[in-house]
């Protein structure tokens, strides 16, 4: 009996299967979707390239990146404070 086998690029379709439930994949992400199921096809047809696996998964890294914590907006908030006017005294 054979294994299943299983794939780079059939795994990436089930991650981004799960962000679009999720609602974390707009249509402004088409690029980086794209790129990642190219990068993953790669992959699967040559496992050993070791630099792709890094963009690879730098890429996955920012497209899975959950800001629902409110830490990107705090960031923003902390340097747009850096511009502000002081407060009058």
């Amino acid at each position: 009996m054979r294994g299943v086998r299983t794939t780079n690029h059939g795994q990436l379709e089930q991650t981004l299967k799960e962000l679009r439930r999720l609602g974390r994949i707009e249509k402004i992400d088409a690029a980086a979707v794209q790129a990642l199921r190219s990068m993953a096809s790669a992959l699967d047809a040559d496992p050993s390239a070791a630099a792709l696996w890094r963009q690879y998964r730098e890429a996955l890294r920012e497209l899975t990146a959950d800001d629902s914590d409110g830490s990107a907006d705090a960031a923003l908030a902390g340097l747009f404070a850096e511009v502000r006017d002081a407060p009058p005294s």
